[in-house]
């Protein structure tokens, strides 16, 4: 089941509106300001994914960080299982063969591995949408802004 209610502000929309609640605004994993972003550097894939699951880790990641707060580091757990269920998902695409076969008795018979195809297919886009990477899910995804730089403003003279 989806979630429930409207999908809650972050943290800086509500300080910006003034109708934050101190009491349930004090999670710094929530206060994106405290993030480390993946920006202008890809991480490495983690060693034990596949070759398929590396070459998603690092196409993924190599368009996501030239937005700044799309994705964090702390994120990068749950974008490794993203890129496991993609690699199982293509697996399983090469090795089904098809819906049904027919057993010994000559009855039609769905596929075990096409069954999980399909449930894989389901955990995939439930992780894709986590994550935008659907065009549905990119219209809800409002990104972390880049810091301002403290600029003097005297540097270029009076």
């Amino acid at each position: 089941m989806g979630r429930k209610g409207p999908t809650p502000q972050p943290i800086a929309v509500l300080k910006a509106k003034g109708t934050i609640n101190v009491t349930r605004a004090n999670d710094p994993i929530a206060d994106t300001n405290a993030l480390q972003w993946v920006h202008n550097e890809v991480p490495s894939p983690p060693e034990d994914l596949n070759d398929v699951a590396k070459k998603m880790w690092t196409q993924q990641l190599m368009q996501s960080q030239k937005l700044y707060g799309y994705i964090s580091f702390i994120d990068l757990t749950l974008f490794k299982e993203y890129c496991y269920v993609y690699s199982e998902l293509e697996w399983l695409k090469e090795n089904t063969k098809g819906r049904f076969y027919l057993d010994e008795k000559g009855a039609k018979k769905i596929d075990p591995l096409y069954m999980e195809l399909n449930k894989l297919r389901k955990d995939f886009l439930r992780l894709s949408q986590e994550f935008g990477f659907s065009p549905s899910a990119r219209t809800r995804i409002q990104l972390q802004q880049k810091p301002e730089e403290d600029k003097d403003i005297y540097s270029d003279g009076i």
